[in-house]
């Protein structure tokens, strides 16, 4: 990473490193991809701003994802406010396809998507690679309740991950989940 005396630098080795993963983060957390690319520019100027001030350097990654979850936070928030026309003019976007899908991971997205928006912020840090530590300042949780909280969550989205299964076994939808 560039010297501490260079943030640009640094914020552009960051994005490169960071970028892709704070994107997927996001666009998990808020189902729309514009929401999502916005809320990684804003992470990344706001990191720019931050070590232009001479911010703390130490866990950046941690701090990025942070940011980001509270930027998704306050997107949701504002979301809120606004209601559309109607649900049909609010179509959900899906996530990319991603080159090895092979339904699993289209029926694990789903029932991710079923769940609470706490548990899925827990599910997709802890997929991201952040420790308890980092997922309880990013997700504004005593750091003694993030495992509890989460492996409540495992349980929730695997009972989700079930029902899917089975709905697909009933209704005889073979593209979905192959084996």
């Amino acid at each position: 990473m560039a010297p501490p005396d260079d943030p640009r630098t640094a914020v552009v080795d960051l994005f490169h490193e960071h970028g892709a993963a704070i994107y997927r983060f996001a666009l998990l957390l808020g189902r729309h991809r514009d929401d999502a690319e916005d809320v990684v520019q804003e992470t990344f100027l706001k990191l720019l701003t931050h070590l232009e001030s001479g911010g703390d350097a130490a866990n950046l990654r941690g701090w990025l994802f942070t940011v980001a979850a509270n930027a998704c936070r306050d997107r949701m928030r504002r979301r809120l406010r606004w209601l559309p026309w109607t649900t049909a003019n609010e179509p959900s976007v899906e996530p990319a396809l991603l080159h090895d899908e092979d339904g699993r991971l289209r029926a694990a997205r789903q029932a991710l998507g079923q769940l609470a928006p706490r548990d899925r912020l827990l599910l997709t840090l802890r997929a991201q690679g952040l420790s308890y530590r980092e997922i309880s300042v990013a997700a504004r949780i005593r750091q003694s309740s993030v495992g509890r909280l989460l492996a409540r969550a495992v349980d929730r989205w695997e009972q989700a991950s079930g029902a899917a299964a089975l709905l697909q076994s009933v209704t005889g939808d073979r593209h979905e989940v192959s084996r």
